[in-house]
């Protein structure tokens, strides 16, 4: 059987709308040019894909059956346009990514290493800001995809596990402080305070988690620090056992409709690729 694939296109637009009307304007076409080709399509399957009526359209179970398949063959098709253009895969598009600096750290270099592999074309412009901050972004539609530590569950927001990291409270070997060095706005610096009997009453406020690494490194404070933001500081800190630790999901954060295109799909799988399974 051949099929057209312009009419597998436009019935995978139509399947996504509620009305002929609506994926005419969509698909930039007239909607009795839309209708002949859903038609011509119906013909070559020996099958009807939507029942029509006054209220709109609405797919029917081989439409169903037969729109999953037609999907999954755009995307094929798409992934050897990809390879084809392997020079040209974000052909002039632009995505942005927002994490916290600290995140962006161990993130970006090993994501960039992937992604210049698979996409040397790359095009991309960075936001930092604390996490709530970055998904709240994404939601409004301002970046497209972010890495967040702790995201909020809500609707219409894709969220993918990547890893997990941990905060405590951290000071240099030998080391009696009376001081404590955090970054106040973070909701972990916040828990551990509410869970700690009794923390100095001195406290240094700074939002560069590099920082405190540094001066807790000097012994000049107890510190409240991800692991991770130690480890990539290569400061020789010990974690003090007695006090609480709170446990963080590192997790990426994007829209339903992020993810189609092959610059976005090879965002993502680099951005994962940054962090291997254990």
């Amino acid at each position: 059987m051949n099929y057209r694939m312009r009419d597998l296109e436009n019935f995978a637009s139509a399947a996504n709308c509620k009305s002929l009307s609506e994926a005419s304007r969509r698909l930039g076409m007239s909607q009795p040019s839309l209708s002949e080709s859903i038609q011509r399509l119906e013909r070559d399957l020996e099958a009807t894909v939507f029942y029509r009526s006054r209220s709109g359209i609405q797919l029917t179970p081989r439409g169903r059956e037969f729109v999953a398949k037609v999907q999954q063959l755009l995307g094929f098709v798409q992934e050897l346009e990809a390879v084809k253009r392997s020079k040209n895969v974000f052909g002039g598009q632009t995505i942005s990514i927002g994490c916290h600096a600290t995140v962006a750290s161990y993130t970006i270099p090993a994501a960039l290493e992937v992604l210049r592999e698979s996409a040397p074309d790359f095009k991309l412009e960075f936001y930092h800001d604390l996490s709530r901050n970055i998904q709240y972004e994404i939601q409004r539609g301002r970046l497209d995809v972010g890495v967040v530590i702790n995201p909020i569950p809500v609707p219409d927001i894709v969220l993918t596990h990547l890893g997990f990291d941990f905060a405590t409270v951290w000071v240099k070997a030998g080391a009696k402080p009376d001081i404590l060095i955090h970054d106040p706005d973070f909701n972990q610096t916040q828990w551990i305070l509410k869970r700690w009997k009794n923390p100095p009453v001195r406290t240094l406020s700074t939002n560069n988690l590099d920082l405190i690494c540094r001066l807790v490194g000097k012994g000049l404070g107890y510190g409240i620090l991800p692991y991770k933001a130690v480890e990539l500081s290569g400061e020789k800190l010990i974690q003090v056992a007695s006090l609480p630790v709170y446990k963080d999901r590192i997790v990426l954060v994007h829209r339903p409709e992020f993810g189609k295109t092959a610059a976005e799909k090879a965002v993502i799988s680099a951005v994962k690729a940054a962090f291997p399974k254990s």
